[in-house]
């Protein structure tokens, strides 16, 4: 029987098996590149982080943004200059600003995904040069999938934006996504944005429309698509199916479409909204 395709053009459905190895960066645990630039991703990293025994992170730092999702178990987000620690748990999502020192921690068999954004960001050792600051935009912030920022219909009947562009989160977005048996989402494309779709729970298909090609995908599975491929996610193989992702840098165009006043929104200082382009800096 032949291999099942996962790749298309502009498309490609992740396996475990096909991580990076262990980059070190846990005590206890392993840190496994899912998207980033091994596989050619430019807009977003994603990765695992497993801990196997309690433990915690090597300090990290990037000169972007970051954002995680914690899959299970539970944790806590250090902020490696004043010691102050956020616990977390299962559904917790955190967004860290750029040139923050922190450090993630878990018990035995807690899981996060996620990471820094753009992909391209060092995981380790940027200047801890912090991002200007406001009162509204904390260097850590912790969120959680049950109070989402903004549902978004056309792309389930719960899809919940978490970590967002409401929250400051321009570069690095993290979203909580719920397909019921037999819903699809509405064919969309992201002009500026790569979109990660790591699947939690549930198989379905990945559909190309670019190209009129599909994959199908199961749990462990992440669908990445680069800039400027129309696309659709369907739960068509009788299960529910959840994930959590979405594109980076934040779509403009789509939070419009879903009827936010997105140039009301106030940005942390130094950043604008991101273009086609790119992200911009002021």
């Amino acid at each position: 029987m032949a291999e099942q395709q996962r790749t298309t053009p502009g498309m490609r459905v992740i396996s475990r098996d096909e991580w990076g190895p262990d980059q070190g960066f846990l005590a206890g645990g392993t840190w496994r590149e899912i998207v980033g630039p091994r596989t050619g991703a430019e807009c977003r990293g994603l990765y695992d982080l497993q801990f196997a025994d309690a433990g915690r992170s090597v300090s990290l730092t990037h000169s972007s943004e970051a954002a995680y999702y914690l899959v299970g178990g539970a944790g806590t987000v250090v902020h490696d200059t004043s010691g102050q620690a956020s616990d977390l748990t299962e559904g917790s999502m955190v967004h860290v600003r750029p040139g923050t020192p922190y450090r993630l921690t878990g018990s035995a068999g807690t899981r996060f995904v996620g990471g820094p954004c753009p992909a391209e960001s060092s995981l380790t050792g940027a200047p801890v040069v912090p991002a200007p600051a406001a009162d509204v935009w904390p260097e850590i912030s912790v969120h959680h999938r049950d109070s989402p920022g903004l549902l978004v219909p056309f792309i389930s009947q719960d899809a919940r934006l978490v970590v967002w562009l409401g929250i400051g989160a321009v570069a690095a977005n993290m979203n909580y996504v719920v397909l019921q048996p037999g819903e699809r989402n509405k064919e969309h494309v992201h002009a500026y944005s790569e979109d990660t779709i790591h699947i939690l729970e549930g198989r379905g298909t990945a559909e190309n429309v670019t190209t009129g090609e599909r994959l199908q995908f199961g749990p462990g599975d992440t669908i990445h698509i680069e800039i400027g491929f129309w696309h659709a996610v369907a739960a068509d193989r009788g299960e529910r199916v959840i994930s959590v992702g979405g594109p980076c840098p934040a779509d403009v165009d789509m939070l419009r479409a879903a009827g936010v006043d997105v140039d009301g929104i106030e940005l942390p200082p130094g950043t604008e909204l991101p273009t086609a382009g790119g992200l911009s800096r002021r």
